[in-house]
């Protein structure tokens, strides 16, 4: 079993999760749920949601990113070990959407619970996938993983300019094979072997 440092889990990126691909087992079950939605008096923001759960989330069609993103969003992504709100541009995010449906097309996210208020839509999800490109310098380990991850949205003019959004980074590394130990008692990743 792979040692992974603790500054790891960290340092990982969203886009950590970017290559990893949806299990098949338990699925179409996960999939087929719907989640439950308060969002009395604020349809609008909940049917833009909506649509970029299907469009970005699920189908990752990243030409439409600036469709639902402003050009610049305000990010206080936990998943990356937080910090100060930085500002992300809306093509840093088709990127990462587009490397994830190249690395990952069957990825599954499941929204399980969506609430909103004035400019806010807050979302609790579950994500399915499986390791298929390794952490950290890793090989892939094969094995797949379903955990929670929950974001929260604010719009302006239908559009998304302001998130914050954290996902269970220590479950995922646990159920992809790997053990969390301080920097200092991790050993390096395997070298690649070289080609001539």
């Amino acid at each position: 079993m792979p040692r992974l440092p603790l500054a790891a889990l960290l340092a990982a990126p969203l886009a950590t999760l970017v290559g990893l691909a949806a299990p098949q087992v338990g699925l179409a079950a996960d999939a087929a749920k719907q989640p439950v939605i308060a969002c009395e008096g604020n349809e609008r923001n909940l049917q833009t949601y909506l649509k970029i759960h299907k469009v970005l989330f699920m189908d990752r069609d990243s030409t439409r990113v600036e469709e639902f993103y402003a050009p610049e969003v305000i990010s206080h992504n936990l998943d990356s070990g937080g910090g100060a709100a930085r500002p992300v541009k809306s093509s840093a995010m088709a990127a990462m959407w587009a490397a994830s449906k190249k690395n990952d097309p069957g990825r599954v996210l499941a929204d399980d619970l969506i609430l909103c208020t004035g400019d806010y839509v807050v979302v609790r999800t579950t994500l399915h996938g499986t390791d298929n490109t390794g952490v950290e310098g890793w090989p892939a380990t094969g094995k797949s993983y379903a955990i929670s991850a929950t974001d929260i949205y604010r719009f302006k003019d239908d559009k998304v300019v302001e998130r914050w959004g954290n996902a269970d980074l220590v479950s995922m590394f646990r159920q992809i094979g790997y053990t969390l130990v301080p920097a200092d008692k991790a050993p390096a990743p395997p070298t690649p072997p070289r080609h001539h």
